[in-house]
């Protein structure tokens, strides 16, 4: 045995059978290379011919053309992806490998690697490394050598499991290999966990904990929801998933993708960039105003604020208020305060109800412009209340109209016209917004409802405004939108109850995940989360899932944030020791050469340290400008280090190597609403918090 077998782990059989994978790759990687090649000039030749022979080319030989290279294109993006994940594998062919016998085949021993994609050698076709979703890998999370067991679709698979091999590889080079009991143990996990925030999301799925494994291949019906504290590994989970999902559905999903919500755009630019790591890059992350105009898209041109003007108008996060008047900004706050909650949904449901009963107003009606016949008020109502009482509310009328010109013969489409102009004309609204700005002046409905309407009449055109016109025009136009086989949702704390109903009626039949933290909810929802969501989405079954180990931050710094809270030293479970938290002291005053030569000390510290990003978080947009100034001004002198400078509410759902807290110690920090907006800034560090005070 030599010196590197007796440290490390590593073996003659173990390098030769990675060298026997990286040669693989790299056949695999000139095929994709000379395939890519191949491909490209066919369409640039294809390109070439349209152009030359464009005028004596027929329509529906331009149209083939055009087929044509639309497949070659889409073939050609889908060799240059592959050809990227190989290049990624090609560095780390694999990181996890086990050995087990079949319990019908007790004298033949299995031995796989597990990577982030299946490897097949070009040759012989024979696999090489398993990808981390396939059910036998099962095994290395779930399961300790002995007796054990994976599912397939053929049944269940007993085994015994003789040994887990974690691999550590270093630009291609296998420098380590640990015999392991489950993938948590601590060598493993605080090795992967040490690693900078850029490989952070990525490499999960090689320490993912047997809890939350557990969730990544658990059920997909319903509606499940994970809930725990900052850094327990929600959205990586999420993520995790989502892979898992498309990986192990993919006969069924057909054209139905996967999407996720995302709290904003940095977040939604960040897990663009995870997803291909994890073996997969075709879910659509989008942000709640991306959905909203999705759904609202065929009513026309609408104008509405996103919530994060809301929050400057209103003066949240502590934010100096964009308002003309202080009166206005309270306003603002009470109103947004008021169309986020379960009153105003269900004050939107009751409104529907009401229509349902009232919404047409019928009259005799002649069926021609010449007056040559009458359809009797009582007739027209029958039709509209009962005979297509299935038909949505603000179809009814196109149904009739077509029922009536059958029954009576008309044919002339002027006639066809009038009827339908006439009809329309006894709608009390034709349109969701129409019917929506009426919910605020229609006296029958107020009385009937007993809600003091006033405070909700301040402001017409924010988020939850356009939520709410959203959630008419699916119930009362039933739009035809494109489906999705699966939703993830995350920071679901910050989900408005309205904008819940919409999710509920835009995504009917579609099977929905969660995640969210209480401690970290900034936009004004309060309350328990997890009630809101199981009360407005009633689908079953409903599975809660409850994350309280935080694995992203040091105890330090999971200690420090945890105080904020109110909440005592050790409640919140880290699983490795760092640095203290650092204050360092700034004058209000202080000029743009002072600030830069304060963010390039901390910048080049973290260098020093081998950190690959830093945040410095603000409480203010404003605030977050002026410092990127300010480094702007003095250079990035942090070298590889990328910086970032954000408020708060930008930073949700990220993470960095080091965090710096900008004015930590504002009075606004000090209330309620301040302290969680305080403990998510601080919670996004991995490995250093430095709070600036203004003095």
């Amino acid at each position: 045995m030599d010196l590197n077998e007796k440290i490390n782990g590593v073996t003659d059989s173990e390098i030769e059978y990675a060298e026997m994978t990286r040669r693989a790759i790299r056949a695999c990687m000139d095929a994709e290379t000379a395939a890519s090649g191949k491909r490209k000039n066919l369409i640039l030749e294809q390109r070439r011919y349209f152009s030359d022979y464009f005028s004596e080319l027929k329509d529906d030989e331009k149209r083939d053309l055009l087929s044509f290279e639309a497949m070659d294109t889409e073939k050609y993006i889908g060799i240059v992806t592959h050809l990227r994940k190989l290049e990624r594998q090609y560095q780390e062919p694999y990181f996890a490998g086990l050995d087990y016998y079949y319990k019908d085949e007790p004298e033949e021993k299995n031995r796989l690697y597990i990577s982030l994609q299946t490897l097949r050698d070009p040759e012989t076709d024979e696999i090489l490394t398993f990808d981390w979703r396939a059910p036998v890998c099962s095994l290395y999370y779930e399961s300790e050598p002995g007796e054990a067991y994976f599912d397939t679709p053929a049944g269940r698979q007993d085994v015994d499991l003789v040994e887990k091999r974690r691999y550590r590889f270093n630009k291609g080079e296998l420098v380590k290999v640990s015999r392991i009991s489950m993938p948590s143990d601590d060598e493993i996990l605080s090795e992967a966990l040490w690693r900078s925030a850029g490989e952070h999301m990525r490499i999960i799925v090689e320490s993912l904990q047997k809890e939350q494994h557990k969730i990544v291949r658990d059920h997909i019906e319903g509606v499940t929801v994970i809930s725990g504290c900052a850094g327990s590994g929600k959205t990586s989970v999420a993520l995790h998933k989502a892979a898992y999902i498309l990986y192990g559905f993919r006969n069924r999903m057909k054209d139905e993708g996967l999407a996720i919500i995302s709290p904003n755009d940095y977040f939604s630019e960040y897990i663009s960039t995870v997803l291909p790591d994890l073996g997969e890059d075709n879910i659509r992350p989008y942000l709640q105003e991306d959905l909203l105009s999705e759904v609202i898209d065929d009513i026309g041109e609408m104008h509405y604020m996103t919530r994060i003007q809301e929050a400057e108008l209103a003066g949240e996060f502590g934010l100096e208020s964009a308002a003309e008047e202080p009166s206005e900004a309270e306003a603002m706050a009470i109103c947004r305060r008021l169309k986020s909650s379960e009153t105003f949904r269900k004050l939107l449901l009751d409104y529907v109800d009401h229509l349902g009963n009232s919404i047409f107003a019928a009259r005799q009606m002649p069926l021609t412009e010449e007056m040559e016949g009458t359809v009797t008020k009582e007739e027209l109502e029958r039709l509209f209340y009962s005979t297509f009482q299935d038909v949505p509310l603000l179809k009814r009328t196109e149904s009739i109209r077509d029922d009536l010109c059958r029954r009576y013969g008309i044919r002339k489409e002027t006639n066809k016209e009038y009827i339908l102009a006439a009809l329309n004309s006894m709608m009390r609204g034709v349109s969701a917004p129409e019917l929506y700005r009426r919910m605020y002046t229609d006296e029958a409905f107020l009385a009937q409802c007993g809600v003091d309407i006033t405070p909700l009449s301040f402001f017409r055109d924010m988020f939850e405004d356009a939520c709410a016109i959203g959630v008419l025009h699916l119930i009362l136009a039933a739009p035809t939108l494109p489906g999705v086989f699966y939703l993830i949702c995350d920071e679901a704390q910050d989900l408005s109850a309205i904008f819940l109903e919409l999710l509920r009626r835009r995504f009917p039949g579609t099977n929905m995940l969660f995640v969210g933290d209480s401690d970290q909810a900034v936009f004004g929802n309060t309350g328990d989360f997890v009630n809101r969501i199981r009360g407005i989405i009633p689908r079953r079954p409903f599975k809660r899932y409850v994350l309280n180990t935080n694995y992203r931050s040091t105890s330090q710094i999971v200690d420090y944030s945890a105080k904020i809270l109110g909440k005592e030293e050790g409640m919140i479970r880290s699983v490795r020791s760092g640095e203290e938290p650092v204050y360092m002291t700034l004058s209000r005053e202080a000029s743009d050469e002072t600030l830069a030569e304060t963010i390039t000390r901390i910048c080049d510290s973290a260098v020093n340290s081998g950190m690959e990003s830093i945040a410095f978080i603000t409480r203010t947009r404003t605030q977050a400008d002026r410092l990127a100034k300010a480094c702007g001004f003095k250079g990035n002198t942090g070298g590889k280090l990328r910086k970032y400078f954000l408020p708060v509410y930008l930073a949700k759902g990220l993470e960095f190597d080091a965090v710096a807290v900008y004015g930590e110690n504002e009075p606004f920090y000090k209330t309620e609403e301040g302290s969680l907006v305080l403990y998510t800034a601080c919670t996004r560090a991995l490995h250093r918090l430095i709070l600036l005070r203004l003095e």
